[in-house]
C-alpha cells in the first residue's frame, strides 16, 4: 500500500444552487463542504428576493453580500485592536483581539455562533491552510 504525498488534494462533489460541483482541496471535503452549504444557502436567500433567475446575477450578489459580512467583520475587529493596542501598547492582530477577547457573561449572545468562531480559528496565521479549491473538468 503506499500513502497520499502530505500536498494531496481531496475530491469532493458539492452541490450550489441545484447544480453539481467536483472541487478538489487541500483542506479536506468537511471544510468544503461546509462553505459550498454557506454559499448555496446565501445564494437561495438572495434568489427569493429578487425576481430574476439570472444565476450569475445571483452569484455575484451572493459573493458581494458575504463579502461584505468579511468586510464588516475586519473592521469590528481591527478597529478593537487599534483599540486595546493603544492601552497595552502591544498591538495584536484582529484574530489575536477576536479570540483573547474577554466577553461578560451577559454579551455572550451578541457573539458568532461557536460554530464559525471554530471556522476562523483554523484562518488563524500559523494554523491557516490554503483552500486552493479547484473545479475539476467534468
Amino acid at each position: 500500500m503506499s500513502k497520499e504525498p502530505e500536498d494531496s488534494t481531496e475530491r469532493v462533489e458539492v452541490k450550489i444552487f441545484n447544480r453539481t460541483y467536483v472541487l478538489r482541496s487541500k483542506s479536506g471535503a468537511d471544510r468544503i463542504a461546509e462553505v459550498a452549504r454557506i454559499v448555496d444557502e446565501r445564494m437561495r436567500q438572495i434568489s427569493s428576493q429578487i425576481t430574476t433567475y439570472d444565476v450569475a446575477k445571483i452569484a455575484v450578489l451572493a459573493a458581494l453580500n458575504l463579502a461584505d459580512e468579511i468586510y464588516e467583520i475586519r473592521n469590528y475587529y481591527e478597529g478593537a485592536t487599534v483599540e486595546k493596542s493603544e492601552e497595552q501598547q502591544q498591538p495584536q492582530s484582529w484574530f489575536d483581539n477576536f479570540f483573547d477577547a474577554e466577553v461578560p457573561v451577559k454579551d455572550r449572545s451578541e457573539r458568532l455562533s461557536s460554530k464559525v468562531s471554530a471556522k476562523l480559528r483554523g484562518l488563524r496565521p500559523g494554523n491557516q491552510e490554503s483552500m486552493n479549491i479547484e473545479a475539476e473538468d467534468e
